[in-house]
């Protein structure tokens, strides 16, 4: 019986392998832009949900440390802010950064103002309306642009880092994280089965966060779209699931 038992798994454990890799090679190569609405109430508040979730919290804690690194003081701006979250982070870790989130949906923002007032941070996070395009500050304000995961819903992510290069003061740090679409076959398969069967039905029915990921772009993709901006001093790393645009702009020694 043990026998048996054995032999038993060890084809179920082959009938998944092989499931996994038909899955793998189907993967989508080229870039998908994506379609996803935030302004629908039941997406936003999926995305919501999942943004409580440990790894997402892990998540920030990563991005959160490592945007500190560039700058701790000053005027800092989320370009894709969402419902707020990463801001919450950065305000309990740096007092000394006023912080401002953009973004474009009227339902995030106004999750995103319930959950300042409610946390104690309404006096320090801001928020405002407005896209990634037209950051809503003067020239050479800034001390820190920051987005995560939203480069891969820019339809036009050249004219966003120029724009960042205009907002930030000469020295001024930024940090672009997403997701990365030649992640490693484990995160992808990952992806996929959330996608299906773990996210709210309301994410499944936008094919997210699958979706997300064919929209993203790979780690030479993001070098050429950085090279053609106006962003000096950056640099593009990678892990295994993401990719992070990354620097501090010259300095004007005239």
């Amino acid at each position: 019986m043990q026998r048996t038992w054995s032999i038993l798994g060890s084809l179920i454990g082959l009938a998944l392998l092989g499931g996994a890799r038909r899955v793998y090679r189907a993967r989508t190569r080229e870039r998908v832009p994506s379609n996803e609405s935030m302004d629908s109430p039941e997406v936003a508040a999926g995305f919501n949900r999942v943004a409580g979730w440990p790894q997402m919290r892990l998540l920030r804690w990563y991005v959160a440390r490592r945007a500190l690194r560039l700058a701790r003081r000053g005027t800092a701006v989320d370009l894709g802010c969402g419902p707020g979250h990463l801001l919450f982070e950065l305000a309990q870790r740096a007092p000394a950064l006023q912080l401002t989130g953009v973004d474009l949906s009227d339902e995030v923002l106004a999750q995103a103002e319930a959950a300042a007032r409610r946390q104690g941070y309404a006096g320090r996070v801001a928020f405002k309306k407005g896209g990634a395009q037209a950051i809503p500050f003067p020239d050479g304000s800034l001390d820190l642009v920051i987005s995560t995961l939203s480069l891969h819903h820019w339809s036009q992510p050249v004219a966003v880092l120029d724009e960042a290069a205009r907002a930030l003061r000469p020295g001024g740090a930024f940090l672009i994280f997403d997701l990365r679409r030649d992640m490693a076959a484990p995160f992808y398969l990952l992806i996929w089965f959330a996608t299906r069967f773990v996210v709210p039905r309301a994410l499944r029915r936008v094919s997210e966060p699958l979706g997300s990921r064919n929209a993203a772009y790979t780690v030479r993709e993001a070098e050429e779209l950085a090279a053609h901006s106006r962003l000096s001093g950056w640099r593009v790393s990678a892990g295994p699931l993401w990719l992070i645009i990354e620097g501090q702009t010259a300095v004007n020694l005239a």
